[in-house]
């Protein structure tokens, strides 16, 4: 797995190999991640439990945005998470329910767009940079 990383302007290249890659990260396999199952592991799912936020966070960052929703005369700040795997968009759509917020879902993708969810997400997720 090789991974580059940039922080506060310095560039890291991270190389890692091991036999029990898949140990620690069950998800990865052979195949396209939206033709197969996609379910968290127990400490995996505590793990999100304990920091729901920088699971969105990490999730809209990497497959999702924030946008400016134009409709007719309004404009508001929404935010949407797509994903071609209905087990990502779903664990995606809980993490935001047990929050308290209140996403829209739709084929391939997952919007938040109320005012409230959107002030919330601002808070804790920001804007993806």
């Amino acid at each position: 797995m090789r991974r580059v990383l940039f922080h506060e302007g310095a560039e890291v290249v991270l190389d890692v190999y091991s036999n029990h890659l898949l140990c620690l990260f069950p998800q990865h396999g052979p195949g396209k991640k939206h033709e197969r199952r996609i379910q968290l592991e127990p400490w995996q799912d505590e793990l999100v439990e304990r920091a729901p936020w920088a699971f969105l966070r990490g999730c809209i960052r990497s497959d999702g945005c924030a946008f400016v929703n134009r409709t007719g005369r309004y404009e508001y700040l929404s935010y949407g998470f797509a994903n071609h795997s209905v087990d990502i968009l779903d664990l995606f759509e809980g993490t935001c329910r047990l929050l308290g917020l209140r996403p829209r879902r739709y084929e391939r993708a997952v919007r938040l767009n109320r005012r409230e969810d959107v002030a919330r997400l601002l808070e804790h997720v920001g804007l993806k940079s």
